[in-house]
């Protein structure tokens, strides 16, 4: 574990219970003391969270209020357990509820989503339910009882951290925002801005049934676009180090993407081929074995972008799509 101060805000190192290795959580002492994102749900990070608290003459009793970057399990996962023992308010983004909280309604309906979109996307059947196994997995990392108390959208102050502003960051998930101190050109960037590695940009159900989903790799190139026309200096990630030069990471961020995608209408100019078709000619069987809706989400952000630039072309034949280079 790893405490270091940095703009004044505190570092927390805990464990995502995942190959992903630590999760960068930070406490702000404003008017309020705040605790940002909680580490998975872990007997490991409990320990850890009190003994950091600890070093610092704090207990979890001090923390006045807890503020999420986004719903994943390695953010959320403590909320549990800290508001069993000190119920405290708990502010993010309003499409953090269904995560937090979710109901049977939920649950069936992001399963079923799941089950289409892979079949669509020419998974086999034996592994559409692949969706479903994906949420299952993680749900013992995630919390289960949480009610979100306040609801931050673009451009609100945050309760108790008057000179902190959110800005709104969607792409890795539709519940991501980020928090910016003017001031100090200072932003908390969850899992939107990483300095080791690219942000992978989920796929979720639309909020509400029968809606479009959105395309989230779009989103997340707009939102990196957002970033680097605000002055920021510093930005403390969610995970691994603090980034310092934000607008050529963000170009080189960017320029991957693109490598990317120009890649896939390549291996696309001559046949058109499914979603899972591509897949196999970019990844090792052993990494689509392993990672299979991670691969999905890549794969699925990029055929969005190619699509959305006019690049390629998308058909159905019976229940599956497929995909071709146009020029």
């Amino acid at each position: 574990m790893l405490n270091n101060t940095i703009h004044g805000v505190e570092l927390i190192e805990l464990d995502t219970g995942s190959p992903v290795g630590a999760i960068n959580t930070y406490l702000i002492f404003g008017e309020k003391l705040t605790l940002i994102d909680t580490g998975a749900n872990l007997q490991k990070n409990w320990v850890l969270l009190k003994e950091a608290l600890n070093k610092m003459q704090l207990t979890i009793y001090d923390i006045d209020q807890i503020l999420l970057t986004h719903h994943h399990v390695d953010h959320v996962g403590l909320l549990d357990r800290i508001l069993e023992v000190h119920p405290i308010p708990v502010l993010g983004h309003p499409n953090n509820r269904p995560w937090l909280l979710p109901d049977k309604q939920f649950v069936e309906w992001h399963h079923e989503f799941f089950q289409k979109f892979l079949s669509e996307f020419g998974i086999p059947a034996e592994l559409c339910g692949a969706g479903k196994q994906f949420f299952d997995n993680l749900q013992p990392l995630s919390c289960h009882h949480v009610e979100l108390s306040l609801e931050l959208n673009e451009g609100d102050t945050i309760p108790g951290l008057s000179d902190w502003k959110i800005i709104e960051t969607k792409g890795h998930a539709q519940s991501h925002i980020s928090f910016y101190r003017e001031k100090d050109q200072l932003l908390i960037a969850g899992d939107h801005i990483i300095n080791h590695i690219s942000s992978n940009a989920a796929i979720e159900p639309p909020m509400v049934r029968n809606l479009e989903r959105t395309k989230p790799l779009i989103q997340y190139m707009e939102n990196l676009k957002k970033c680097v026309n605000i002055p920021i200096d510093t930005v403390l990630s969610g995970h691994g180090s603090t980034v310092r030069n934000l607008k050529e990471l963000v170009t080189d961020r960017l320029y991957g993407i693109d490598e990317r995608a120009s890649h896939i209408k390549e291996m696309i100019k001559d046949n058109y081929k499914s979603g899972f078709e591509i897949i196999n000619d970019l990844f090792s069987p052993r990494t689509v074995k392993e990672q299979l809706m991670l691969v999905v989400y890549e794969t699925a952000g990029h055929l969005d972008l190619l699509l959305d630039r006019g690049e390629i072309e998308e058909i159905k034949k019976g229940d599956i799509r497929y995909y071709r280079s146009i020029s």
